[in-house]
């Protein structure tokens, strides 16, 4: 069986319905690659990838590029790349943010005077807490001169 692996997605030639030429601009179809950008991916011009998205088209009985991705994943013509990798790394990138939420929640506390709602009073602005500074305290005293 004749695969075609693109970034995200991998193209399968199921009982041999697409060309090679056809499989991998399904797969860069799936990608959601536009005429021009498979063209230049397959080193030809728009005119030939508009040529090759046509036939796609026509061997899934389709009129628009949406339908023809949806049969070719009911039709087992499309896959996701590398499934178990993606899952692994989404699965990472969650303990990641956990780990860094947690870390963010504990300087927070940390960072404070001991009162014990310091990270309450550092997350919003809006809170109870909020301690305002008047201009007064900041600036210096405007002696009767033009601001």
């Amino acid at each position: 069986m004749q695969t075609f692996t693109a970034t995200e997605f991998t193209a399968c030639n199921l009982n041999h319905r697409f060309t090679n030429a056809e499989l991998e601009t399904l797969a860069w179809m799936a990608e959601g690659k536009e005429n021009s950008a498979i063209g230049l991916l397959r080193g030809h011009g728009e005119p030939g990838a508009k040529k090759l998205v046509s036939s796609v088209l026509h061997k899934l009985d389709c009129n628009n590029r949406c339908l023809a991705i949806a049969r070719a994943f009911s039709g087992g013509y499309l896959k996701a790349a590398n499934a178990t990798k993606q899952i692994a790394k989404a699965a990472k990138q969650s303990a990641l943010q956990m780990v860094a939420g947690f870390l963010i929640i504990v300087s927070g506390v940390t960072a404070g005077t001991g009162t014990g709602d310091s990270f309450l009073r550092t997350a919003s602005s809006r809170s109870q807490g909020t301690y305002r500074v008047r201009w007064e305290e900041v600036l210096p005293a405007n002696h009767g001169g033009a601001a």
